[in-house]
């Protein structure tokens, strides 16, 4: 590829960066860009930069202002948690994407560039592909069928049967999770190795593959999760000369699907949302469990559309309340901010975001904690139950079964936002979420 087409590679993914910053709320202008040998060396006599070859000299890399409302005021954000759900989506991209935020010598949260000539890790050359074993399986789950208590709280899916003397979901009936191959020069698209390697160790986990050790779910496709692919093949589909790749809805990835059953629990949740660490995971999980079942979330679907909103409007489990200070809801009277400070003390918090005095008193009154939330507002950020269960009740208070049960994502969008923004987010996170679940 040509330093022209590296240039439009990189400035098309920026423009996908920049509109998922505004799905997060950030303002976002624009800071350095190209860079003289110059100015370069300026850079190197000040001490911030150790190299000549910087990718700002090849229009390659750009430093981003990112800038956080708070109240009528900007407040510029370097704040290496806050922006990393940006810096991941960044690398996710591409593997020649990398961002200053993840380096390891000092960290450069504005600064995003694109490697040339980086490409997918080489590998060994593929094999010859043995077609799996098909047969009739129980089909998916109606979408309107409700689940039993059990299965809404269901952790752990049980071990699945060895494969493969159990036959494989029938081609075409499983939608898949992958957007393209993963394996040796392939696009190996960090979403999708991730997705592998989570599936690789539930896989192992449940006792139908061996693996050295567990895979670092870390998007990032090199030898360990090559040999897991390998030893799933050989394991699962009996090949005798693994390829080595996993091809979106081929024999492969159906028969490490088959460790995460279509009823909600942690490993569906993690499959859910990428960007969620474990540690989030699983301290939300039983909270969102008993939040279905309060709610009367009992469809596969219904929960697929929740799933999806709470991803959207949370990061993906990585906020609990909102990053600017509340200022802005100062004297808003229509929100019951009617005592000083009311704006901040009431502040957005939950999964999807209680905001403002009168809203607090009535969900309080709601859960019978009126007199510790509204001492303690901090809770419904704090306490699990009250984070996801605000969700539930505002998801409750406006209908939105009704819209999820017709699966129009566009007007449970438009109630909980007012608009339409983060659609494409959202509208990804439901289809991942609803092929777990099994509805292709």
């Amino acid at each position: 590829m040509g330093l022209l087409d590296e240039q439009d590679r990189f400035l098309t993914d920026m423009s996908r960066l920049i509109g998922r910053a505004h799905d997060l709320g950030f303002v976002v202008t624009g800071g350095e860009l190209y860079r003289t040998i110059e100015q370069q060396r300026i850079h190197m006599r000040e001490g911030r930069s150790r190299t000549l070859n910087s990718q700002h000299m090849k229009r390659l890399a750009i430093d981003l202002n990112f800038f956080v409302r708070d109240g009528d005021d900007l407040d510029l954000c370097y704040d290496k948690e806050v922006l990393q759900a940006l810096g991941d989506y960044w690398e996710s991209l591409d593997p020649a994407n990398a961002w200053g935020g993840n380096w390891s010598s000092f960290k450069d949260t504005p600064h995003f560039e694109r490697r040339e000539g980086v490409t997918a890790r080489p590998g060994p050359v593929a094999g010859t592909v043995l077609a799996p074993a098909a047969g009739a399986v129980p089909p998916p789950r109606p979408a309107t069928v409700p689940m039993t208590a059990g299965e809404i709280a269901a952790g752990a899916p049980s071990p699945a049967p060895v494969i493969p003397q159990v036959p494989l979901p029938p081609a075409g009936s499983m939608t898949t999770l992958l957007s393209a191959e993963v394996g040796p020069k392939r696009p190996n698209r960090r979403d999708d190795v991730e997705t592998v390697q989570l599936l690789l160790n539930y896989t192992a986990e449940d006792g139908r593959i061996t693996l050295d050790a567990p895979l670092k779910p870390d998007g990032i496709y090199g030898e360990k999760t090559r040999e897991g692919i390998v030893a799933a093949q050989t394991a699962l589909l009996g090949m005798e000369e693994p390829d080595s790749v996993v091809t979106p809805g081929a024999g492969t990835e159906r028969a490490l699907r088959m460790s995460v059953k279509p009823v909600f629990s942690a490993r569906l949740l993690r499959l859910a949302m990428l960007a969620a660490a474990d540690a989030k995971v699983e301290l939300f999980r039983d909270p969102i469990a008993k939040c279905f079942a309060d709610f009367d979330l009992t469809t596969p679907l219904r929960q697929a559309h929740f799933l999806a909103q709470i991803g959207h409007e949370s990061g993906e489990l990585r906020f609990q309340e909102e990053i600017a200070s509340g200022a802005a809801y100062e004297g808003r009277t229509d929100l019951g901010n009617v005592r000083s400070g009311d704006g901040r003390r009431f502040k957005g918090r939950g999964l999807i975001q209680l905001t403002g005095r009168f809203n607090y008193e009535k969900f309080s009154e709601a859960v019978d904690r009126k007199d510790e939330i509204m001492s303690e507002p901090t809770l419904v950020a704090e306490d699990l139950e009250l984070c996801v269960g605000v969700a539930g009740w505002y998801w409750a208070n406006r209908g939105l079964n009704g819209p999820a049960d017709r699966d129009d994502l566009m007007r449970v969008t438009k109630i909980i936002n007012g608009g339409v923004n983060g659609i494409a987010h959202r509208r990804q996170l439901l289809e991942r979420t609803k092929a777990l679940y099994g509805l292709g």
